[in-house]
Parts: structure tokens; C-alpha cells; sequence
């Protein structure tokens, strides 16, 4: 019997970087997300949102590529933020997202660091952390399309 577990943190924005997140209806998004993890067979472990994207700490199933699990969460939850009126504003995620798989030994921390979220984007700006996370050959790339997706 094979048995995997696979943690990723995953990080998507709205569109133009769009600061339509409002923190008192963001935990029926929240629920919705988490359903939406489940039908795929992931297992949600935290999410948090600051403002303008959203930080997931998940387990995805082996047999689930990453890039089809972020593609089916984004556009469910876009459609229940259109169809439910939640977010009046929203136009939608960007394109891009980031993931990255999480040993088991530093769940605890990326828990903590999603948690700690809307603190911590009152003191650095979203794209400034995109920024800075990238390899450096990337950063060039990434500073433009900002202003554009």
C-alpha cells in the first residue's frame, strides 16, 4: 500500500492586485475553499487572507498536479465569489499563483505564518514580498506584471 503526504503553501491574488478581500465576510470563502480542497481529496490545514490574495497551507493528493489543484480552487471560489455576491468588486484572480511543498517539520511555521498574515502586510507590501521571494534571474520579470495582469 502506498502512502504519501504532500504539504504545499499556496498563494493566489486578485486580479490588479485588487484590496477587496474585506476581512468580515472572507470565512465563507474560507468554508467554500476548504469544501472545494476536500471534493479534490486535499486536506486544508490553514488559510488566511490579506487584503488582496490568499495564503493555503493544504495536503494534495498524489495524483492531483499541483497546477490543476490551485486551477480548480481558483476558478471554484471565483464562481462562488461572482454567483454569491461576496466580494462585489472582485474581477477575479491573477494568473499566477505560488506554491511550494512544506516538510512535515515546518508545517508549524508556515501555519503560524499564515496566521500572522494581515500583520504582517501592514509592514511589507504584498508585491515587495512577491518580489523578494523570487530568485533574483526572475525578479525583472515579475516587477512588470504588476502593473499589468
Amino acid at each position: 500500500m502506498s502512502k504519501t503526504l504532500l504539504y504545499y503553501h499556496i498563494v493566489f491574488a486578485t486580479k490588479k492586485r485588487q484590496t477587496i478581500l474585506n476581512p468580515e465576510k472572507e470565512t465563507s470563502l474560507f468554508r467554500y475553499i476548504m469544501t472545494t480542497i476536500e471534493n479534490i481529496g486535499g486536506k486544508l490545514i490553514r488559510i488566511n487572507a490579506a487584503f488582496n490574495h490568499i495564503h493555503i497551507l493544504t495536503t494534495i493528493p498524489a495524483s492531483v498536479c499541483v497546477s490543476d489543484f490551485v486551477g480548480t480552487v481558483k476558478r471554484s471560489s471565483s464562481l462562488y465569489i461572482s454567483t454569491s455576491g461576496l466580494f462585489p468588486k472582485f474581477g477575479g484572480w491573477a494568473r499566477e499563483y505560488y506554491a511550494e511543498s512544506v516538510s512535515p517539520d515546518s508545517v508549524e511555521s508556515v501555519k503560524n505564518y499564515i496566521i500572522n498574515q494581515k500583520e504582517h502586510h501592514l509592514i511589507e507590501k504584498f508585491e515587495d514580498e512577491w518580489i523578494r521571494i523570487l530568485p533574483e534571474k526572475e525578479r525583472a520579470r515579475w516587477e512588470w506584471r504588476f502593473l499589468d495582469d
